[in-house]
């Protein structure tokens, strides 16, 4: 007489036979596909790469980003599997993306003594470059005047700064012309006077800035006076430009390393003019509101380069 087979027994061999059956025909199926060899996608961009890939039936996966130099940013630094490798069509093909080169935001070192510059430039990972003396009106001996790039540009790791240092007060016998930016019109022009220098003036608006303020000057400060020379200050007269009632303009500063220059300027029927510019820290807003005639559009500059355009309604 023949046993009582369990019923769990016969599930097990359901499920087994299922398992194999399911097992078999992946497996089939799998090896149905077609061999293809995969391409080398090392410094092709990621749209490349998949129309590389779709037409010889693989896919692409992005693996991460990675600062690599050699490679220019939003292209493959390399995959896996490696190029020249049999595949079956359905494979996805693993890659990582390029930054770039590792770039960094230059801080303001103006005013800072050369050996606490040498210092934080090499914890960048920086170093100093040519090094030029000049006399100063407001800086210490071996404090720095310039930076080349200066405060807020881009530089890639391992790049040279140069750097201009104060010599100390000037001899005697040499003129150096003095620091207006922050100071009233009538300071200029007393000066100006005194030394025999003509004086032109131009008007840009900032309202973070007082009526009749300097905004920017050239010569720049502690240059040196040469014969013919004309001293050019830009005078901030807010009321010419902004009012309460006019379309706005709102920025907000990118988090990152020290202030970035703001620049923002509008074009209209009359031309194209500066509004606002200010070194602004990081995460501070500029909220300013303009009257342009006719159609108009607002540009943003952060450190010398736009990043935004906009029109104004």
């Amino acid at each position: 007489m023949l046993k009582k087979i369990s019923p769990f027994l016969l599930l097990g061999l359901a499920v087994a036979a299922a398992y194999w059956s399911f097992d078999w025909a992946v497996g089939a199926a799998i090896h149905s596909r077609k061999v293809v060899l995969v391409p080398d996608l090392s410094a092709k961009s990621v749209n490349e790469a998949l129309n590389i890939l779709g037409p010889i039936g693989l896919g692409l996966e992005k693996e991460g980003e990675q600062f690599d130099k050699r490679f220019p940013a939003g292209t493959i630094v390399r995959q896996t599997p490696v190029a020249a490798m049999p595949v079956r069509e359905g494979r996805l093909i693993r890659v990582m993306v390029s930054q770039g080169g590792e770039t960094l935001f230059i801080p303001n070192w103006v005013g800072q003594p050369l050996r606490n510059t040498q210092t934080a430039l090499q914890n960048l990972g920086l170093s100093v470059g040519e090094i030029e003396h000049r006399p100063s009106l407001k800086y210490e001996k071996d404090q720095v005047m310039v930076t080349d790039p200066p405060a807020g540009a881009i530089i890639a790791k391992n790049g040279l700064v140069n750097l201009v240092l104060s010599d100390g007060p000037p001899a005697a016998d040499v003129l150096l012309i003095p620091d207006f930016v922050g100071e009233n019109l009538s300071k200029v022009k007393d000066w100006a006077g005194a030394h025999n220098m003509p004086v032109s003036t131009r008007e840009e608006a900032d309202i973070s800035r007082t009526d009749g303020e300097i905004l920017q000057q050239a010569p720049t400060m502690d240059s040196p006076i040469r014969a013919g020379d004309t001293l050019t200050v830009v005078v901030n007269r807010p009321g010419a430009f902004s009012t309460e009632q006019g379309p706005r303009i709102y920025y907000e500063v990118p988090q990152g390393s020290g202030d970035r220059d703001i620049r923002i300027t509008v074009s209209d029927e009359t031309g194209e003019r500066e509004v606002f510019r200010r070194s602004q820290a990081p995460g501070s807003r500029v909220d300013l509101h303009v009257q342009p005639k006719g159609h108009a559009r607002a540009r943003i500059f952060v450190s010398g380069v736009m990043v935004e355009e906009k029109p104004l309604q």
